[in-house]
């Protein structure tokens, strides 16, 4: 069968006209090369370009909206708008290639029986289809939002992909006329769901008013006993079980007779960065941001995105629009942790966990990126806070790693083969550097508390399982070993932070080695703990009330924990405040010159891929 050629374009135009199309502007801009005289027909591929170029800002709007709604409260409205370009970009180009081959195959099959009334919607069902699928994993991977944002995004997605499909219909049309002459009957129109895509996507992409934007509600704290919180990452119940026979854990099973255990399910899942994020503000990730060691920036906004999530929009972040990766930090972490609730009211440390890059005050914080920085001889940029502090922590390094060095030397390499040396003195190096600037702070009388975060084992755990040893090797047998003389090494750490004044709290993660069944625990010694006491296991957003009520704060209505008092004497939960608001806003940006390097640092520690 020819084209519209042999036909006219009077013929076409009218018999379209006839079976109910050219009734509107959209039809007409798409079907415009058969029914204009003075043009020709270019084939499929022109129609399914002005295709997507109608459907992509739909579609567009639709993926900037979950981007606000997956990273709020850190996404504006001008970062909205500015992903809806990067987005309706990446959604033409799927589009247009979805409406190409599903044009082309309708189209063959008209040629090879002749066109149907139920062509064009095949071939919108081809595209709308895929497309539907990828906004519900998507809206199902969101994980919050409440009911009417809820309904809105599914009802935006089903309307959008309505409008899709139709648009598709009308690409299909154009080839089957183009290349056969024929035009098949009119299927149901669609065009009042097309217009209203555009205001339920729109209601969709408006980020939503979060109320605790405000500031900390008024309170005063309980008198407290000074509290000291150790977290070690990679340390598990069954790692203390396994080793207690070897007498590498007799400090802390000793620290158990004295004092409490909280035992805690960990979520097989969760990357450190995460989970103790979660442990030391009590609130999920959905709530403080933080999911992953790395994340995408795009330009022009403000908030680096979180990695992870439905494969499209992971891949139009990694190889289509114009993102590059950056570490973790603050720009990811609205919400207040325990350390900067505590020093609202009073001075406190905190020392090496996640997301505290950039440091700011109240208190003392040496952020994650400090040792990197001392270890590079890299330029300061808001390390610490105070920011002098940075300046003297890098006089004192070169002493302090001369020592850390001799410490290894005597107390872990002795018991450590030759070959896993360098890898155990890495995770040494972090731990006990974080260790002496801790207690360097604590010597401050007038903190009312420190934290201090030691990953070192987490990442000696990992390694050694990335070797791939088999069991019964001697690989695996040295192995084990290096284990036992670090883990030795840090029960003596919780022996001496046992013995300091005030309360210790040792946080233990069974961090990237956690299975299933892998249990962590929180071991408490000090002032007002009964001996041998065992609580009920608690969820890890239990710990930061906990935390708060140890030190005789409040916890917020915000916090879905509640804290575990069991075990202890004289600790009451004090009544609630609503909130204890946000993070301060950072100050020069969320971007440093040193993010290349501190991701090729994560890398080499196995947090980024």
């Amino acid at each position: 069968m020819s084209g519209p050629g042999s036909n006219g374009y009077d013929d076409v135009r009218r018999r379209l006209v006839e079976r109910g199309y050219l009734q509107g502007r959209v039809e007409r801009f798409l079907l415009r090369d058969l029914v204009d005289p003075g043009s020709e027909a270019r084939g499929i591929a022109r129609t399914a370009l002005k295709a997507a170029l109608l459907g992509a800002p739909i579609l567009g709007a639709l993926l900037a909206g979950a981007a606000v709604a997956g990273n709020r409260p850190l996404l504006g409205a001008t970062d909205g708008l500015v992903l809806w370009l990067y987005f309706a970009v990446v959604s033409g180009i799927v589009l247009f290639l979805l409406d190409l081959v599903a044009a082309s195959i309708v189209v063959a099959t008209a040629q090879r029986r002749g066109a149907r009334r139920s062509d064009t919607l095949r071939a919108g069902l081809l595209v709308s289809l895929p497309t539907l699928a990828y906004l519900l994993v998507l809206w199902w991977n969101r994980k919050g939002g409440g009911l009417l944002e809820n309904l809105a995004f599914l009802a935006s997605a089903v309307v959008a992909t309505a409008l899709i499909a139709w648009l598709a219909g009308l690409v299909s049309l154009a080839g089957i006329v183009g290349r056969t002459g024929q035009v098949p009957d009119r299927g149901r129109r669609a065009i009042l769901l097309a217009l209203l895509a555009v205001p339920a996507a729109a209601f969709v992409l408006l980020p939503r008013t979060d109320p605790s934007n405000a500031g900390s509600a008024p309170f005063d704290p309980a008198p407290a006993t000074r509290l000291t919180v150790v977290g070690i990452d990679g340390l598990d119940g069954g790692l203390v079980e396994a080793l207690a026979a070897t007498e590498a854990v007799d400090g802390m099973l000793g620290a158990m007779q004295r004092g409490a255990v909280l035992p805690w399910k960990r979520p097989p899942a969760a990357q450190p960065p995460e989970m103790w994020t979660t442990l030391l503000t009590g609130m999920p990730a959905e709530a403080h941001g933080v999911r992953e060691a790395g994340a995408q920036r795009l330009p022009g906004v403000a908030t680096p995105l979180r990695r992870g999530g439905p494969l499209a929009l992971e891949a139009a972040l990694r190889y289509l629009l114009p993102a590059r990766d950056v570490p973790t930090s603050g720009a990811s972490r609205r919400v207040r942790t325990v350390w900067e609730i505590v020093g609202l009211k009073a001075p406190a440390a905190a020392v090496g966990f996640w997301a505290s890059w950039p440091a700011a005050p109240p208190g003392y914080v040496v952020s994650d990126r400090v040792l990197a920085k001392l270890l590079s001889d890299a330029a300061g940029d808001r390390d610490t806070a105070p920011e002098s502090l940075f300046d003297r922590l890098r006089h004192e390094f070169p002493e302090d790693k001369r020592e850390i060095r001799a410490r290894f030397d005597a107390a872990i390499a002795p018991g450590v083969s030759e070959p896993l040396r360098p890898l155990v003195w890495e995770s040494f190096l972090i731990d006990a550097y974080a260790w002496r600037v801790a207690e360097r702070l604590a010597g401050d009388p007038s903190l009312a508390a420190t934290f201090v975060y030691l990953p070192g084992l987490d990442i000696l755990r990992f390694r050694l399982g990335e070797r791939g040893t088999a069991p019964g090797s001697t690989a695996m047998v040295e192995a084990q070993a290096a284990l036992e003389a670090y883990v030795r090494w840090l029960d003596a750490l919780v022996v001496a932070a046992a013995k300091g004044a005030g309360r210790t709290v040792v946080v233990a993660d069974p961090g990237r080695a956690a299975g299933k069944g892998s249990e962590g625990f929180v071991l408490v010694t000090g002032e007002g703990t009964r001996a041998t006491c065992v609580a009920p296991p608690i969820d890890p957003l239990d710990l930061a009330p906990t935390l708060l009520a140890l030190s005789g704060y409040p916890a917020s209505d915000e916090m879905p924990g509640r804290a575990s008092l069991h075990c202890f004497e004289g600790v009451r939960e004090r009544p609630r405040v609503p909130t204890f608001g946000r993070r301060a806003p950072m100050t020069g940006g969320a971007a440093s010159d040193y993010d290349p390097e501190m991701i090729e640092r994560l890398r080499s520690l196995g947090y980024v891929r």
